[in-house]
């Protein structure tokens, strides 16, 4: 593929949340609901069904461990991403922004990472078509989301399910009412900057970069001869730092964002029996730097028609069309380098700013008759940047699908579903001579164009069987042969030297030794053939079973084939003789299974020899270019296959005014698929080989409470906890040695922090203990972990825990007559991150770019600095004479990201239907509604939840403000 889309608080939000959660419990049953409709809310939820793949079942007949996430609760937080509108709805299941960028995304794993090699995300099934994302759509569309946690739930899909199953159903005309019926959504928001930062002013830096120097020369120079040092050829530098000049780049770089959410829906039934429901939809969001910008357009139908009491036949089709600016990589990261002694501007012979007229360099800014005002840093003007730096992504994206059922008996049913999906996604690059990309080439103009186009089918027939025995036996049965096709295509162009910029249009012009030309192509097809069995006994004792034989072809002959079996048991204790008149317990389920899928998500062709192009000397010095094999066959190369335990409790009291459920899991994934580095002596690079095993286990906890039910109050709270433990448990066939040169450590969880550890600064008063270790005071210390009194690479360790020890949220939402008013939170507990901004703006060693608010360790000196014994930072400078040689391995830079966010605030106003009679409206609400308003962490980068994310393309935290309405005709 071408290219990838590629302050603290005193709060203690563990025993607010008991508290709150407490009086919840008290007041819960303080407004009773007349029986008959809690008898009529009962059974309605008895009604419920949860999609399981491929089929239904009753919500009090399902064994294993799956999630339901209605239409109502996607839509609430009124988010432009379905993802992050389920954000914290469902335990076991963590969802996290990539980088806060618009338009870039979320990362989504269920019950952690299981995979050296795949993405870690689950399979989305979005009306029958596999996705491995589903960004794309517009959250209004989505009916429901059933996700399929436990392996005996996903087995089903086999190969594909390891990670498992996010069922995405969009709105179809199934659910139709009779006529005509309309749905209008609109709102608007704004996006501010919050959390930013806090870094050094104009005075702070210049004394930091006063100190930077006396690392290199002798600590008894005067005031005056420093000074002179580090101000030289930079007299306007000095002339600031003595006025107390500070040029804030915030402001320079960011503006304020923006929203929109535009959604228009028609449905409706005609007495033939036909039911349709489309859509249109419009949406876009604007970052927080210029071209920085996500706009999405949707169109979506889905039609059901049937025809007679035995044929009935639907379709389903999905379009959007998606525009991403991706702004400059590099506009943050240059912003926050430069010093506030600097600014953007170009400067008169005296010195002072000419507003609106840009200089590329600003730490080279010179006079007009060409001599130095200041000498420092080459980083590029970053409004530069930004103007003269493009990233277009364009993608047109469909899928649908189309069925027919017959129906000869009540009990049996025929369908055959096709489904097929398109794709077709172009990344345009285009930087000018003013850009870093220009830098880089000695001021030429690049350009680039990388498409990616992909189509997919799946062809399902299936038959299924439902029947009686007797009033005590209920048996169904669920026979399905499956096909799947997947072709993609890669094309990638790029040259550098255009004469003029013309964006990414005109390569051609560009010099002819500096085209890059690639393509490719790849298929992949999958083969399947599966049952499942469901059996109830008295309506207490529930069985499943199922079965899945998975063919593949990107396996060598003898390992393309495998069956992934599961078996799940339940006990409705409730319905017991001893429990059925109970008043106190309403529902008591006992769950166990047992599953095995599978992950064949790895490159096609990756068993095979393949070949690199080269260029090779033949004829004396003459280059040809040729082929030379890179990878080593291994036709053994197999499936991963996950084998996973679930034990879970589903429980209701007092008429399901508490409902929730407890699980309990443990996953072992073996034979996992990774790219091993051969020895030179070999003539190959690597090989892709099953490696080793990783194991999850973890606890999850979903408890709702109706606290307040009466007619004109309600309130409902609903509260989420996950724990899970990642280890990787064994490579290489032996679970002894770890492979730390591939970051393979064996008891820890994969991608772990390995590295020494930072045990601070070397002191003054201990000179001789440092001098022992080959150090001197003032620089960075690691632990002597093994106390052989030397620091090597035994020293090094793993540094806390790279993911969340657990997670949780909580969910409130209150209606007083009209009024509507809901929030929700979300944490992430006990994780230790590499964070990429300290990596940048904590480094001591580079003494020209600006850094975060901070002390560090200043030695005694005769050059009128006051010296510092800070133990935090060592003494800036390069590392050699200042921070340190093991101050490079970035052991200093690792933060703690816990976090606990507000999520949303939404207060809402629904008029009532006698207000409305008269304008021919069925429904009307206006509301105002904030996303991420408060964030309580001890993280003081940009934002904890992409803490790690690539430095450059994250974005700081933003709060942003809706007003919308919703109406229905």
């Amino acid at each position: 593929m071408p290219h990838e889309k590629f302050a603290g608080s005193g709060l203690d939000f563990r025993k607010t949340i008991a508290a709150f959660f407490l009086f919840s419990s008290a007041v819960a049953f303080a407004q009773e609901t007349p029986a008959s409709d809690t008898i009529k809310s009962t059974e309605k939820e008895i009604e419920q069904v949860v999609l399981v793949g491929y089929g239904s079942v009753k919500k009090t007949d399902l064994t294993g461990s799956v999630s339901t996430i209605s239409a109502e609760k996607i839509t609430e937080r009124n988010n432009t991403s379905p993802l992050e509108a389920i954000q914290g709805s469902t335990p076991g299941v963590n969802i996290t922004s990539s980088t806060g960028r618009a338009g870039d995304g979320f990362k989504v794993s269920i019950r952690g990472n299981n995979s050296l090699t795949a993405s870690g995300n689950p399979l989305f099934v979005v009306d029958g078509v596999p996705l491995d994302n589903i960004d794309f759509l517009n959250p209004q569309d989505i009916a429901r989301m059933d996700i399929l946690k436990d392996a005996a739930s996903a087995a089903i899909y086999g190969s594909r399910g390891a990670s498992g199953v996010v069922i995405v159903t969009t709105k179809s005309g199934s659910s139709a009412k009779r006529g005509i019926s309309v749905q209008l959504e609109t709102s608007y928001g704004v996006k501010a900057a919050t959390r930013l930062p806090q870094m050094m002013t104009g005075a702070e830096w210049w004394k930091f970069h006063q100190v930077a120097y006396m690392s290199a020369t002798p600590l008894t120079q005067t005031p005056e001869q420093l000074a002179a040092l580090a101000g030289n050829q930079s007299p306007l530098l000095v002339s600031r730092a003595k006025n107390g000049y500070n040029f804030n780049w915030y402001d320079a770089v960011l503006r304020p964002g923006a929203t929109q959410n535009h959604y228009l829906n028609l449905s409706g039934r005609a007495d033939n029996g036909l039911a349709y429901n489309m859509s249109f939809g419009y949406q876009k969001d604007e970052g927080l730097i210029d071209k920085d910008s996500n706009e999405k357009y949707n169109f979506k139908l889905g039609a059901t028609h049937k025809i007679n009491d035995k044929f009935s036949t639907g379709a389903n089709v999905t379009i959007a069309k998606i525009t991403t600016d991706l702004g400059s990589d590099l506009a943050m990261q240059e912003a926050f380098r430069l010093s506030p002694l600097m600014s953007p501007w170009a400067v008169d012979a005296n010195g002072n700013e000419i507003v609106g007229r840009k200089f590329f360099l600003p730490g080279k800014l010179t006079y007009p008759d060409g001599s130095w005002a200041i000498n420092k840093t080459s980083t590029p003007n970053p409004l530069s940047e930004i103007a003269n730096s493009n990233q277009t992504e364009k993608v047109w994206q469909a899928l649908g699908n189309i069925f027919f059922q017959y129906q000869p008996k009540k009990w049996l049913s025929f369908k055959t579903t096709f489904s097929a999906g398109f794709l077709s996604s172009q990344l345009g690059i285009s930087n000018t001579a003013e850009t870093n990309a220009g830098v880089a080439l000695n001021g030429l103009i690049s350009s680039s164009i990388g498409r990616f186009d992909n189509f997919n089918y799946t062809w399902d027939n299936q038959i299924d069987m439902k029947y009686t025995f007797g009033e005590n036996h209920d048996f169904s049965l669920l026979l399905l042969q499956s096909l799947f096709s997947n072709e993609d295509q890669t094309s990638y162009s790029y040259s550098n030297g255009q004469p003029f910029d013309t964006g990414i249009y005109n390569l051609g012009s560009g010099v002819q030794t500096s085209y890059q030309i690639k393509s490719g192509i790849s298929r992949r097809q999958l083969a399947s053939f599966a049952a499942r069995l469901n059996y109830a006994y008295k309506n207490k004792y529930l069985l499943t079973a199922s079965t899945r034989y998975d063919g593949t072809s990107v396996f060598y002959n003898g390992e393309q084939w495998g069956s992934f079996p599961s078996l799940a048991l339940a006990w409705r204790i409730n319905k017991e003789s001893f429990l059925e008149n109970s008043t106190i317990l309403s529902d008591l389920k006992l769950r166990a299974s047992i599953g095995y899928t599978g992950n064949d998500n790895v490159i096609p062709y990756t068993t095979q020899a393949l070949l690199n192009q080269q260029t090779f000397y033949a004829n004396g010095n003459s280059l040809v270019s040729g082929f030379q094999t890179e990878t080593l066959a291994n036709f053994d190369l197999t499936w991963e296959k996950t084998r996973e335990l679930n034990f879970g409790l589903d429980f209701g009291f007092l008429r399901n005014r508490i409902t929730g459920t407890v699980d309990v899991y443990d996953r072992l994934s073996k034979d996992l698929i990774y790219q091993q580095q051969l020895p030179a002596e070999t003539g190959w690079r690597n090989t892709y080989s099953n490696v080793g095993s990783v194991s999850n286990k973890g606890v999850e906890v979903l408890l709702t409470t109706k606290n307040i039910q009466s007619e004109k109050i309600t309130w409902e709270t609903t509260f989420t906890f996950s724990k899970n433990v990642n280890e990787l448990v064994s490579i290489y066939g032996q679970d002894q040695i770890s492979d730390i040169g591939n970051n393979l450590i064996l008891g820890a969880s994969l991608n772990p922090n390995y590295n020494y550890v930072y045990d601070g600064v070397w002191q003054e008063n201990e000179a001789t203990q440092a001098a022992a270790y080959g150090q001197k005071p003032g620089m960075a210390r690691p632990k002597d972990i093994n106390g052989d009194g030397k620091f090597d690479a035994k020293d090094r360790t793993v540094i806390g825990s790279s993911v969340p020890k657990w997670q949780g949220s909580f969910y409130s939402r209150l209606t007083f007559g009209n009024f509507d008013f809901n929030f929700s939170v979300i944490t992430s507990q006990g994780q230790t991150v590499l964070s990429t901004f300290h990596r940048n703006f904590a480094d001591v060693t580079d003494r020209g770019r600006q850094k975060i608010a901070m002390d560090y360790f200043i030695p005694t000196n005769g050059a009128g600095i006051e010296a510092s014994a800070n133990n935090e930072n060592p003494r800036p400078g390069a590392v050699a004479t200042g921070a340190g040689a093991f101050w490079g391995s970035g052991m200093a830079f690792y933060r703690d990201a816990s976090f606990v966010k507000v999520k949303n605030i939404s207060l809402g106003y629904t008029f009532s239907s006698n207000f409305l009679s008269n304008m021919k409206i069925n429904g009307l609400r206006i509301y105002i509604n904030v996303l991420d308003p408060f964030v309580f962490t001890k993280f003081d980068g940009y934002d904890p939840e992409w803490a790690s994310a690539a430095f450059g393309i994250n974005r700081p935290a933003s709060v942003t403000t809706q007003f919308g309405l919703s109406a229905k005709f």
